[in-house]
């Protein structure tokens, strides 16, 4: 399968077929995000023992194991005890199996993508899905997914330099003249930019409010996310997630109840949202730097 046959054509059977395969490969992938957002907080193995009812204890057979199908058919209950399956199980998987098909169809079919900028965009997807559903049941973002994610993007950036291209501006830079290396550069550069802008954050905010406005956590976070989409895409996602923010923070100021609110989430949403949308956003970027460096100029 050739990820960039039809660019720019209308939409074939094909296309279609190869986004429903990525589709349902999602959905298996989502399974086993569930499994690591329930075991990576509790310090418990991903690999074994199987998954069992958190209730009954009961194993969970392979027929009751399929992703989406087994929840409707059991009707959201374990077939062993009866007790309710929490609806995060189903919402993890259908949300993964969406973005999967979602960014092969946006990249691969439409933007002609080779297969490893869209590998890298899933993975990274899988990864904000389990910090963003552990932070919001633990207050705490995992150090297995932030720790390892930041480590493999400059080094998959290096067996893979399409991730940055150098000759590509909007996503590479261009300094050493070696298109590896320079790719290498562009990732650490998001890493930096990610990870610095929201620290940068969490330090003067400690500073005027006297109290933590926001964790180390979210600080890895966010330079996970810049090592795959680099610097320009990750400024503007820090300034993206405080509308998600808002959103997700309206219903607890109605309620009056005073909940902490986990901030993993909403980077995550923002991350997801600009990247089949980064060409603009970016270019947008672009446009308000040009024009600052111009006022810079003019004033000095």
């Amino acid at each position: 399968m050739s990820f960039a046959l039809t660019v720019g054509s209308s939409t074939t059977t094909e296309e279609v077929f190869w986004s429903a395969t990525f589709f349902l490969l999602g959905l298996v992938v989502g399974s086993f995000l569930n499994v690591c957002i329930c075991r990576l907080p509790l310090n418990k193995s991903i690999v074994s023992p199987p998954s069992s009812c958190p209730h009954c204890g009961k194993f969970i057979r392979w027929y009751d194991n399929i992703p989406l199908i087994s929840y409707l058919m059991l009707g959201g209950k374990c077939r062993a005890c009866g007790s309710p399956i929490s609806p995060i199980y189903p919402i993890v998987e259908a949300l993964t199996g969406f973005i999967f098909g979602l960014f092969f169809y946006r990249f691969a079919v439409k933007a002609g993508q080779p297969p490893s900028v869209y590998f890298a965009y899933i993975a990274l997807s899988a990864a904000l899905i389990v910090s963003s559903f552990v932070d919001l049941e633990f207050y705490v973002v995992p150090n297995e997914i932030t720790h390892w994610g930041t480590a493999l993007g400059p080094l998959y950036t290096l067996l893979f330099p399409s991730l940055h291209p150098s000759a590509d501006p909007l996503r590479g830079l261009s300094l050493i003249g070696n298109d590896r290396l320079d790719a290498v550069l562009a990732s650490l550069t998001g890493i930096l930019a990610g990870g610095g802008i929201v620290l940068l954050t969490a330090l003067l905010g400690g500073l005027v409010f006297r109290k933590e406005v926001m964790g180390m956590g979210d600080v890895k976070l966010m330079a996970m996310v810049g090592g795959v989409v680099g610097w320009k895409l990750s400024i503007i996602i820090y300034f993206l997630a405080p509308f998600f923010a808002l959103v997700g923070a309206i219903p607890l100021l109605l309620s009056g109840k005073g909940r902490r609110l986990p901030y993993a989430p909403f980077l995550s949403v923002a991350t997801l949202v600009a990247l089949p949308l980064q060409t603009s956003l970016i270019k947008f970027l672009d446009s308000r730097l040009f024009i600052l460096s111009e006022v810079v100029k003019a004033l000095f």
